[in-house]
């Protein structure tokens, strides 16, 4: 069986012999690794994906990850400026919307199309898919619907317009749902991707209620994804922070797999949402990833493991956030091949 393979089982909630493990996003962490800079790795779309190759040729891991860490570029292709950071992706330095969402009615989303920085995403993400699609996932990342809105209206105007000025904010978050489709739609529909990765940290648990996710999220995210199933492309789904009282209306998306922060219960959301979405997750990526060692790496895998009751069916093992930049290597590969250690040392016990 295939990397890819064991990936689809487990979204697809089929039997399998141990959990898969897998790197989750890890952009910063690849640019860092091969001493590149983050504006000139992906300025060459063969050079980026050869980048990312020969960072799985290292890793061997199941799902790979195209542009990730160039989320705000989607935003910067309708004309916001955005200024690149020596360490950590880059920031938008205004916001699209000045005022009201009803500027958005100028922009036209298909103007993407002409961008340098999303034709080279485009281009590399078909590049990695030639080199190895038929036995790796390849994926390429996105904010999520109610993050995109947040970014072009700015966090902070955007969380008051959900309360004071509700439709200019679904109307910002229409506009959002219909970029993602113009952005994903080339990779898609030519079948180049087999998962879209969607991060959606601004619908934390941390920043909003589950009252405000099931008004302002979920009917942007349910769609978004039933869009991608038409297309026959999963989706996997990340929203950081504690997102516990969230889990029945996230798995009402209808998401492929769930990604986990680590800051959820594993066995809380198993409980709850388990045998209605695969889940992934959750290993902190800070204080075992970034600050442990392969045999905390370890340790912790394997009580994600546990709280799945073993993580045979419906379970991905990967970390609880994208990557820090400067995890060791070895602790990733800790991660990675904890999961297949631990099924060697059953099968050597039967």
């Amino acid at each position: 069986m295939t990397p890819k393979e064991m990936i689809i089982r487990a979204f697809e909630q089929k039997p399998l012999d141990y959990a898969p493990a897998t790197v989750f996003g890890g952009g910063l962490w690849t640019i860092r690794h091969h001493q590149a800079e983050f504006g000139e790795a992906i300025a060459d779309p063969k050079a980026y994906a050869d980048l990312i190759l020969k960072t799985n040729e290292e890793l061997n891991s199941p799902m790979v990850y195209v542009g990730s860490g160039y989320n705000n570029y989607l935003i910067a292709a309708l004309g916001v400026p955005i200024k690149e950071r020596a360490m950590g992706a880059p920031d938008l330095t205004e916001d699209l919307i000045k005022e009201h969402a009803d500027e958005l009615d100028a922009l036209d989303p298909t103007v993407i199309e002409n961008d340098p920085i999303i034709q080279n995403i485009w281009e590399a993400s078909r590049l990695v898919a030639e080199a190895i699609g038929d036995e790796y996932i390849v994926t390429t990342t996105a904010w999520g619907p109610f993050t995109l809105a947040g970014q072009m209206f700015g966090v902070e105007s955007f969380m008051k317009a959900t309360f004071k000025r509700k439709k200019e904010a679904h109307k910002t978050l229409e506009f959002a749902t219909e970029l993602l489709k113009r952005f994903y739609g080339p990779i898609v529909e030519d079948g180049s991707i087999s998962v879209m990765s969607i991060a959606d940290p601004t619908g934390s648990g941390d920043l909003i209620s589950a009252r405000h996710f099931r008004n302002y999220c979920l009917p942007y995210l349910k769609p978004f994804i039933a869009w991608g199933h038409e297309h026959n492309c999963y989706t996997w789904l990340h929203i950081c922070g504690d997102t516990t009282d969230k889990l029945t209306d996230i798995a009402e998306t209808k998401t492929d797999c769930f990604s986990l922060d680590y800051k959820v219960n594993m066995s809380v959301a198993q409980e709850a949402v388990g045998d209605k979405v695969c889940l992934a997750g959750n290993i902190d990526p800070v204080s075992v990833l970034d600050q442990g060692t392969p045999e905390s790496t370890k340790t912790a895998g394997q009580a994600c493991i546990d709280a799945v009751s073993g993580g045979k069916k419906g379970f991905v093992l990967t970390s609880g956030c994208d990557l820090p930049p400067t995890v060791k290597l070895e602790n990733l590969k800790a991660m990675l091949y904890s999961a297949r250690s631990q099924s060697n040392i059953l099968k050597a016990r039967e």
